[in-house]
């Protein structure tokens, strides 16, 4: 791998989950972040991601990708690096989404907190492809420009469609002059999917979903370990590993 690298690594269930795993990553990176980047990808919010940041052994980020993928800003400065406002057209609009999927039994919006103008976010408990196909279908109904990320058998995010953590972090990787190639990248639940999907080179924790667990490629590392200790064995992994 390259002189230079980036990590983009999920939180919860990912690098959070295990303090004791997340203070001996934090120890192995800190005298390595000058060859290698740290950003977090996460479905939280800005200030969300720095009240864990402050209440926890994570390490400060470069940047933060945040809203599952919908805004991606420098750290400490929140500075907007990117967001959907410059992309998205008359076809996306919350208020009609949510006009849309009214009536799909068993859906319950999320609190407001967890809401934005590019996600609007639900709760659907165990969904089917039948009924994932349903939602979608009500939204190409109503002629929303939208995609679906359906995660932990729960969260259902709707946001503007081509955005994702997968787009979000070569968005990132093109602002810091990071070459694809060297960007590697963690999650443990389904809207982590979209960051396999790139090509990046991937570290999948051992304790995340089947639905990541059964990916088999030659950009996916499978980490016989949890949490932050998956994460550093992944980095290890891969930073011995040069094409």
């Amino acid at each position: 791998m390259g002189r230079r690298a980036l990590l983009v690594s999920d939180l919860d269930g990912t690098l959070l989950g295990d303090d004791d795993a997340l203070e001996r990553f934090a120890d192995w990176l800190a005298p390595r972040r000058g060859r290698l980047m740290l950003a977090y990808a996460s479905g939280r919010f800005w200030e969300s991601v720095e009240n864990a940041v402050r209440g926890s052994a994570l390490p400060q980020p470069d940047a933060v990708i945040g809203g599952v993928g919908t805004y991606v800003q420098a750290w400490p400065s929140g500075e907007m690096i990117w967001s959907p406002a410059g992309i998205v057209d008359g076809r996306w609009n919350p208020r009609t989404v949510r006009e849309a999927l009214a009536g799909v039994a068993g859906i319950e919006p999320q609190p407001e907190e967890y809401q934005s103008p590019f996600k609007v976010s639900y709760y659907l408990d165990d969904a089917d492809k039948e009924r994932l196909g349903e939602v979608g279908q009500r939204l190409r109904d109503r002629g929303i420009a939208a995609d679906i990320i359906y995660s932990s058998n729960r969260d259902l995010d709707v946001v503007p469609a081509g955005v994702n953590k997968g787009s979000s972090v070569r968005r990132l990787a093109d602002w810091a002059g990071v070459d694809p190639r060297n960007v590697m990248v963690a999650g443990d639940t389904g809207n982590d999917l979209s960051m396999y999907e790139r090509g990046f080179r991937g570290i999948v924790v051992a304790n995340a979903h089947p639905v990541l667990r059964s990916l088999s490629a030659r950009n996916i590392y499978q980490a016989r370990a949890a949490h932050a200790a998956g994460v550093l064995e992944g980095v290890r992994h891969w930073l011995s590993n040069v094409d």
